[in-house]
């Protein structure tokens, strides 16, 4: 990943294709546009909140400072380049006395997912705070952010909790009986290691789809950094 944020490429549709793949039903309500998707998640108070943030004025708003974002941007790299090697390894921790059981396989991949959403949201967090205080345009688009994250927060976690019904229903066709031994539940031959090769890429598309956020607020400081005289 390079310093600079890059354009999203649509994470969230590699994610839903993953999905659809291991045979996750299609959405059935269909909405005309995202704009009606997401006023269906706002209530009135939510509507107000988000009128606040529009109007939202900074009291010390500061300047945009390159050096700060810059350092985020090494910081969201790094976070990712973590995550993505836990993700790889996760399994390892794994053991079974005979075949593999669904629980633990499914408890590890719960808390390895948990773990990508608090660090994805902390740093969100931290991206927002630093830019209250980079300039009214940065400062607003914080605001904004943050109504928005805590408005579509339920709905999103509904989703991602769709994602472990994939995992069981993959788990339980590959799970075969078989009269053949096997010397390893990771050998390339075998069901699980198929398994947890999904298991894992579903973990990395998550994981790209939550940090678009900040990816995008990201490109914005950037974009003030280059638009600043």
């Amino acid at each position: 990943m390079p310093n600079q944020p890059q354009a999203n490429k649509a994470h969230s549709s590699k994610l839903l294709a993953q999905l659809a793949r291991l045979g996750a039903p299609a959405a059935s309500d269909v909405l005309p546009c995202f704009a009606e998707r997401l006023s269906r998640l706002f209530g009135l108070g939510d509507t107000m909140t988000l009128d606040a943030a529009t109007a939202y004025r900074a009291r010390q708003p500061g300047q945009v400072q390159g050096a700060v974002v810059d350092k985020l941007t090494d910081e969201l790299v790094t976070t990712r380049r973590a995550l993505v090697r836990r993700i790889h390894t996760w399994v390892d921790e794994l053991e079974f006395e005979g075949e593999p059981e669904f629980e633990p396989v499914l408890n590890a991949w719960l808390v390895l997912q948990r773990r990508i959403a608090a660090t994805s949201r902390q740093l969100r967090d931290k991206v927002r705070k630093s830019m209250k205080d980079q300039g009214q345009a940065l400062a607003r688009l914080a605001e904004l952010d943050s109504v928005f994250d805590h408005t579509i927060a339920g709905y999103t976690s509904q989703c991602f909790a769709q994602v472990t019904q994939v995992l069981e229903q993959q788990f339980r066709q590959l799970q075969a009986p078989s009269d053949q031994p096997h010397n390893s539940s990771h050998a390339p031959d075998h069901w699980f290691y198929r398994y947890c090769e999904e298991a894992q890429a579903l973990l990395l598309a998550e994981l790209d789809v939550r940090l678009e956020p900040v990816l995008g607020l990201l490109e914005a400081c950037h974009n003030e950094v280059n638009n600043t005289p």
